[in-house]
């Protein structure tokens, strides 16, 4: 198993797409290294949801406004993957029943 820096951010639906984008640049441009996942958690409030992420390394953590670095035991048991590669994920994650609603 790989080393990984999970942080979390409590996001804007609008603000969603952008934050992907980004992440997704830089997984790209790193390699696509299986320490990187983007994932949701369930929205706390219906216009919200919690964005979590994982890094390779904590100096990249700078790169995303507003995430705070958090343990693994703080990340959701189910949450759909967004960007990543999915054997990865299902080493910690379970698909949730339902999709997210927006």
């Amino acid at each position: 198993m790989y080393a990984m820096i999970w942080a979390r951010k409590t996001s804007g639906l609008s603000e969603w797409d952008n934050l992907q984008e980004q992440f997704e640049e830089l997984f790209t441009k790193l390699g696509c290294p299986r320490q990187m996942m983007l994932i949701a958690g369930a929205p706390a409030v219906a216009s919200q949801i919690d964005l979590f992420i994982s890094l390779p390394y904590s100096g990249l953590l700078s790169i995303f406004y507003e995430f705070d670095q958090i343990s693994e035991s703080e990340l959701p048991l189910e949450a759909p993957l967004l960007v990543g590669h999915d054997d990865a994920f299902r080493v910690r994650f379970k698909f949730p029943r339902q999709g997210l609603v927006t």
